[in-house]
């Protein structure tokens, strides 16, 4: 069972010695080749800024050329959504975010490698203050970000604060050992948990004092804890999390998001006004603002969305749009 990866300078009074650590049988022969991996992962990371925006280009490229399952869930998902993208629309859309995908591979090992005073000179941070403003009356936050390709950065943003999270394990133990270790450096005060229904019992227990929580709202994980609401030109599961989470910590939602600019190689991370009577009671309507705000993220730079992800997993009628 994956654990927490936990910093030495958390401010829950967490073990580090209780979460995820790192294993000698990793050292085994068949991890061999994901050292050779991690290993290049620290030569792409130390690369001059050019020489990576070049390579991220030129991944781009192949990826939108050879990747045919993700271009194909993603045209899935560009052609539910928006209704009215004809053929061209949407491989302009395609083109663009696999460009983007392609920096994103390649800018993740400055993440794995770097310090976090490097990364925080890469970051434009705009809204802190909007985090400030509710600690500083005791309540903790509840940061509603979207799947954009430089989530991860949003994350690294934030590491000033007293800050929870969520994983997703990796189903290799290495690389999850490896990139887990890199969301908790030694100069954070973070813990980020795996996904599991014992974590958020955690995360309610730790969000009794002021802290900050980091959440990812648009998956379509499960029916039971989702509803069907508006989204752009269909419907799509929202989950109720968000608003349950508001209110059994009595915390304020704040949405945020983190772009990518090709031509700076510059990250961009922005806190807006929290969601004003969040929670309102019903569930439905909670949900329904929750979707509302994911658009306006979106709407933001349509390409730098994941449009990978199976965002359409459930649908109203039962269908699986992804048989492809």
């Amino acid at each position: 069972m994956h654990k927490a990866f936990i910093s030495k300078k958390n401010s829950f009074d967490e073990d580090p010695s209780q979460g995820e650590r790192f294993s000698f049988t990793y050292l085994f022969p068949k991890y061999w080749l994901i050292w050779i991996f991690i290993f290049l992962t620290m030569l792409i990371a130390y690369l001059p800024t050019k020489i990576r925006s070049n390579l991220g280009t030129a991944l781009g490229k192949l990826l939108f050329k050879f990747s045919k399952s993700k271009k194909e869930i993603a045209k899935i998902n560009l052609s539910t959504t928006f209704r009215d993208l004809d053929h061209s629309g949407i491989q302009n859309h395609l083109r663009q975010f696999f460009k983007y995908l392609g920096h994103m591979y390649i800018n993740l090992p400055l993440l794995w490698w770097r310090s976090d005073t490097y990364l925080q000179t890469l970051i434009n941070k705009t809204g802190l203050h909007l985090i400030d403003e509710v600690l500083e009356k005791n309540q903790s936050v509840i940061l509603l970000a979207p799947h954009t390709l430089s989530l991860d950065f949003g994350g690294r943003a934030l590491s000033a604060f007293n800050l929870l999270s969520i994983y997703k394990p990796f189903k290799n133990n290495l690389m999850n050992w490896f990139i887990g270790k890199s969301r908790s450096k030694p100069t954070d005060k973070v813990i980020v948990y795996p996904r599991t229904n014992n974590s958020f019992k955690q995360i309610i227990k730790k969000m009794k004092q002021p802290c900050v929580l980091y959440l990812l709202a648009d998956e379509d994980i499960s029916l039971d804890d989702s509803v069907f609401t508006e989204f752009f030109d269909t419907k799509k599961a929202t989950l109720k999390s968000i608003s349950k989470l508001a209110r059994l910590t009595k915390s304020k939602v704040l949405p945020c998001i983190c772009t990518y600019d090709i031509n700076t190689n510059k990250f961009s991370f922005k806190i807006f006004n929290q969601l004003e009577n969040f929670p309102s009671g019903d569930i439905v309507d909670d949900c329904s603002e929750i979707s509302a705000c994911l658009q306006q993220q979106i709407l933001s730079d349509i390409s730098q969305y994941m449009w990978t992800l199976r965002i359409y997993k459930h649908r109203p009628d039962g269908t699986d749009i992804y048989k492809i």
